[in-house]
């Protein structure tokens, strides 16, 4: 699936990508982070974030390069 692809689904059905996607400890450290006080955390884009990296992930795309690309999909969805 290409960029352009994954922004349409994102965009047509974000919350189906994170139920399909979302790692099982993400919750949790959301959750920590938040109970920490220290940032300020957007819930849905950092869940968004975390699926849409698992999923780059799952499809064989290196960690450093997964992050990196899913952090350009959320800049594209928020432009």
């Amino acid at each position: 699936m290409d960029r352009d692809d994954l922004l349409n689904w994102i965009r047509r059905d974000g919350s189906g990508l994170v139920d399909r996607f979302l790692p099982s400890g993400a919750r949790a450290e959301l959750e920590g982070v938040i109970l920490d006080g220290r940032h300020e955390v957007d819930a849905d884009a950092y869940l968004m974030f975390v699926s849409i990296r698992a999923m780059l992930r799952k499809d064989g795309m290196a960690n450093c390069d997964s992050d990196q690309e899913a952090g350009q999909i959320m800049a594209l969805l928020n432009a």
